[in-house]
């Protein structure tokens, strides 16, 4: 029978908590980096909330404009792309060892949703940047929602809901899904090896390089911001639409009167905006702003506002007469066309797999990278020529659905969950040189007991 430890009056309380919370024995590969991923990704995550909880207290005038504030939302975006790069590594690890094999499955299964929520998550926190690149993703963004018919519940659009989505909402569902991950690990341990007949060794885990690489990680993050900033391109606003072509201005006026344009005819699975677009975009700013009560056409009224839209005040107004803000202004922007022409300038359209690349149009080859990791929407948009099907969001995103469903349950589905059976990998990363070559202590040497 195991008894439990006594604490002396000068026991360490902060040495105690951690004390409980390492695992301390395991397989000699368990000291290998491979096994240490878990660690690395979790000093991402806390240099994700560090820098995101400064970035949220200070605003968005300061990271937009401050060079500390630039420099704080750097360390933010490196430390995203460090997080996702070293989870994509990790789950390959647990992939080819079939590390999810009962009693583990759940590990993988709580493990994957973290993952699906920080793809998701990362789309969110692009939409709060506060630059063109907000912009575009948030219309974008909203077509692929509106597609997956949820277009009512999760609007890009409005920022309020995209602030406490990224900033409280997913982030504390990350928080609690990695705590039931860690619980797991820590009940049964690394994983053992897949072949039944390899042995291997238990050693006491290497706390102090687990604790180096985090540092070393850490220091990598924040030198990488020092020199490369997170790309920067003003917003879109309607006066500088403007003043470049008050024409184009007038006749998406006049469309949203005669409620033809897209906004006034959107349909992508579900009809999100239900608002009628003559009150919002020239009746209603028209009285507001002219202080006119009396019925007059509707080409007297486009003209009154046109000073208003070259002097910006009424932009403004569509900010603040919107319950959703910015939906209404992001909407009248997008059905003149201005965010799909600038975004492929810029070289991060839809067609150019923009959802990939950030505002220096690369995604690979520029640094800091884009999101990378939605290069796979690019090759389903691509490989189907989406962009060209009246149902290509809705078709999007219920594939996109169905990968990450069967991604969250593969240990569960039956011969899908032997794939990492037709690769050597797991061997090789769970491979113990010592035993190999003849060395290590006997008495340690384990056969793994049957699963």
């Amino acid at each position: 029978m195991n008894e439990e430890p006594e604490y002396g009056p000068k026991a360490n309380a902060f040495k105690t908590l951690v004390s409980k919370i390492y695992l301390h024995r395991l397989p000699s590969y368990g000291n290998k980096i491979f096994y240490g991923l878990g660690f690395l990704a979790l000093t991402s995550l806390v240099l994700l909330i560090i820098s995101g909880s400064v970035l949220a207290f200070m605003g968005q005038d300061w990271w937009l404009h401050d060079p500390v504030g630039i420099y704080a939302r750097s360390v933010h975006l490196w430390s995203v792309q460090a997080f996702i790069a070293i989870l994509i590594l990790h789950i390959l690890v647990g992939f080819f060892t079939s590390g999810y094999r009962p009693p583990r499955r759940m590990v993988w299964v709580f493990g994957a949703a973290i993952f699906a929520l920080v793809v998701f998550q990362t789309e969110f926190g692009y939409g709060l940047r506060g630059d063109f690149s907000s912009q575009f993703r948030a219309v974008s963004g909203a077509d692929f929602w509106n597609g997956a018919r949820l277009g009512y519940w999760i609007n890009p659009l409005s920022h309020l809901q995209e602030f406490a989505l990224h900033v409280a909402i997913i982030p504390l569902s990350i928080l609690g899904l990695f705590v039931l991950h860690y619980i797991l690990i820590h009940a049964y341990g690394i994983s053992k090896p897949l072949k039944k007949e390899t042995p291997y060794r238990m050693v006491d885990a290497n706390h102090r390089i687990m604790w180096t690489r985090g540092a070393f990680l850490a220091a990598a993050i924040l030198v990488l911001a020092f020199f490369f900033h997170s790309p920067y391109v003003p917003v879109s606003t309607i006066a500088d639409s403007a003043k470049a072509d008050a024409s184009l201005v007038s006749s998406t006026l006049t469309d949203e009167y005669a409620r033809t344009s897209d906004t006034a005819t959107y349909l992508d699975s579900i009809d999100p905006y239900a608002f009628d677009t003559r009150t919002v975009y020239v009746v209603a700013p028209y009285e507001a702003l002219s202080g006119a009560t009396e019925a007059t056409t509707s080409d007297a009224m486009i003209a009154a506002l046109m000073p208003a839209v070259e002097n910006g005040t009424y932009e403004a107004y569509l900010d603040r007469a919107d319950p959703a803000p910015y939906t209404y202004s992001l909407r009248f922007l997008s059905d003149m066309g201005v965010l799909e022409e600038r975004a492929g300038t810029l070289g991060f359209a839809t067609d150019q797999w923009g959802m990939a690349k950030d505002e220096n149009g690369h995604y690979l080859n520029a640094l800091p990278p884009g999101s990378w990791w939605m290069t796979p929407l690019g090759v389903l948009n691509s490989s189907f020529n989406l962009l060209n099907n009246d149902n290509g969001d809705e078709i999007a995103a219920y594939t996109f659905a169905i990968i990450l469903l069967l991604f969250i349950v593969f240990p569960y589905v039956p011969i899908l969950n032997r794939l990492p059976e037709l690769f050597p990998f797991g061997g090789w990363i769970q491979r113990d040189k010592s035993l190999s070559e003849g060395g290590g202590d006997a008495s340690d040497h384990v056969t793994p007991p049957p699963l």
